[in-house]
């Protein structure tokens, strides 16, 4: 399973989201095409439902590049989406004066070794919700949610991230979007 395939939890509203299936369609080098089959326990007014979700997922491992389309869901007419993560040379002024990295390998031999990397996130997001989910006040309310889970998706992959770096240290993020770092016991 690659990075990519996070993907999916950025739509889990307030409950719980549950796995049902990851079919690989498509296996080729760094490439993989793969059915993924998810039902998201939605909370609405203290009400709760399940929506089943069908998406295909093109990843590439080599790139970091994966985009996303439904098969089935329930309530949106589109939905559909790319990520793409990007190499970000840190100290690449510093340590490689006049020369512009354009690979990781080239930025390790110019830096000799001691630049750091950091990753930029693009993500291009499209969705239609069925009418009437389409007028306001529910397109609104799908939007919003929408919106704070990707951002929840976003951070998981940076704390994510962090701990993958930093071994033996924990961080963790408040209701209010305040990060505290403390050692693992």
């Amino acid at each position: 399973m690659g990075v990519f395939s996070a993907f999916g939890a950025w739509i889990n509203q307030n409950t719980q989201e549950k796995s049902k299936s990851r079919k690989v369609l498509k296996e080729d080098g760094p490439r993989q095409i793969a059915k993924v089959e998810k039902a998201v326990s939605w909370n609405l007014n203290g009400r709760s439902f399940a929506v089943p979700i069908s998406l295909t997922v093109d990843e590439n491992r080599k790139d970091f590049t994966a985009k996303y389309k439904k098969e089935k869901m329930m309530l949106m007419k589109v939905f559909k989406g790319s990520y793409k993560v990007e190499p970000l040379y840190v100290d690449s002024e510093r340590l490689c004066k006049n020369m512009e990295p354009k690979s990781v390998e080239e930025y390790k031999k110019c830096s000799g070794g001691q630049g750091k990397i950091a990753s930029k996130v693009i993500m291009d997001q499209y969705f239609q919700p069925y009418p009437p989910f389409n007028l306001p006040p529910f397109s609104w309310f799908i939007r919003n949610i929408t919106i704070k889970n990707t951002k929840k998706v976003l951070k998981t992959l940076q704390r994510w991230g962090f701990s993958i770096r930093n071994p033996g240290v924990i961080l963790s993020t408040d209701k209010y979007g305040n990060t505290k770092i403390s050692p693992k016991r």
